[in-house]
């Protein structure tokens, strides 16, 4: 599956991502407040759990994280561009029935959530960071998939190697029992040589045995 997904990122161009990667404003429930602003973006490709990991990782670095029912939250976030105030940041993410998997994310910053109407420059600064976000996502997930492919393909040309190696042992082996067929062939000729000599040897011996045996037998 991973595969499958891999193939159709490379049929898209770049513009093709970046535009389904643009934050999109939204109403959206989180467990603080329902029905509230949000950004939220799509993500093509990838899988949620891969994503859910990356939003984690994300929130770390906003402040204080907890993650709760599914909903990611850090608490008393910071960031320069948004200036001294805290703010609150939530994120839930979901899957359409085309497997696309989307995050919304919602911004409290104090008895308003973030949107493009009210806080224009915190919103180009935030919008910014998710659309960073969703690309290195991307990336990451294809970036694993390559190694995954990559370490599949060593295993195959690995086990290419061994059958490689093993025909030639077996050809080997083959040539040396060959050899050795070939030597033994000469050896049981040469026994049977040695066979009908030693029994005209013994023959010989027997007549001897005979002769000598007559021989006594006039002495007596």
């Amino acid at each position: 599956m991973k595969l499958y997904y891999l193939v159709l990122l490379l049929l898209f161009s770049a513009n093709c991502i970046a535009q389904e990667l643009r934050v999109k404003e939204s109403n959206s429930d989180f467990s603080t407040a329902q029905n509230v602003n949000a950004l939220v973006v799509e993500i093509p490709y990838v899988s949620q759990d891969f994503i859910e990991g990356k939003v984690k990782k994300l929130f770390k670095g906003f402040g204080k994280y907890k993650e709760s029912k599914k909903e990611h939250v850090a608490m008393m976030a910071e960031l320069k561009d948004f200036g001294e105030l805290p703010f609150n940041a939530y994120a839930k993410s979901y899957i359409s029935k085309n497997e696309v998997v989307s995050v919304h994310f919602g911004f409290d910053l104090g008895g308003a959530y973030l949107n493009s109407r009210e806080h224009p420059e915190k919103f180009k600064v935030m919008n910014k960071i998710i659309e960073e976000f969703a690309s290195k996502a991307v990336k990451s997930w294809v970036e694993e998939i390559v190694r995954e492919e990559n370490k599949r393909l060593n295993g195959l040309e690995k086990e290419y190697k061994d059958l490689i190696k093993r025909k030639e042992n077996l050809e080997k082996e083959i040539i040396n029992f060959e050899k050795k067929i070939a030597d033994n062939k000469n050896a049981i000729k040469e026994n049977s040589e040695s066979q009908s000599v030693k029994k005209n040897e013994i023959e010989k011996q027997k007549k001897q045995v005979e002769l000598v045996e007559k021989q006594l037998k006039s002495l007596r």
